[in-house]
């Protein structure tokens, strides 16, 4: 940046976008990259932001997750990758995973991804919306046996139709 910022300038620009939405200590960091501030006066201003509440990473960790069930339809393979690149910790990515999937019904979801996906697939043979779908399935981060068989129950529903 052209300017030169003051620490308490950098927290208050801080406090405003992290009151805006949740955010985890690697994305402030990442953020405080752009003001060029040196290590001490990131990891004050971190600490700060910390002790005033305004990163709390349990609280950003069941958002992202209940976000990426709901809203993107993710497993939790792929959502576990996401937090591992975001820098958090083993423990809570289990703990929180744990806790958004307990309640929604995967079994569900993915039949419903995958009844979709079949529909625009039917004009292919048997054997490769079979791969298609499971392709689909573990890119979306569910698991291998799970997918097989919600795959096969999709298939076999439209095959007694």
């Amino acid at each position: 940046m052209n300017r030169e910022y003051s620490v308490d300038e950098i927290l208050l620009s801080m406090q405003s976008w992290c009151a805006l939405r949740e955010v985890c200590i690697s994305e402030a960091e990442t953020k405080l990259k752009k003001y060029e501030v040196s290590e001490q006066d990131k990891q004050k201003i971190i600490n700060q932001l910390l002790d005033a509440g305004y990163i709390d990473e349990k609280r950003y960790l069941r958002a992202f997750v209940g976000d990426k069930l709901r809203l993107n339809k993710w497993g939790p393979h792929k959502i576990r990758q996401a937090l591992i690149m975001k820098k958090i910790p083993d423990s809570l990515i289990a703990e929180a995973i744990d806790e958004k999937t307990g309640e929604t019904n995967q079994d569900d979801l993915l039949y419903a991804l995958l009844h979709k996906k079949f529909v625009a697939l039917q004009k292919s043979n048997s054997r490769e919306i079979y791969a298609k779908l499971m392709r689909f399935a573990l890119s979306r981060g569910f698991d291998y046996s799970l997918a097989a068989k919600i795959v096969a129950l999709v298939m076999n529903d439209f095959n007694d139709e």
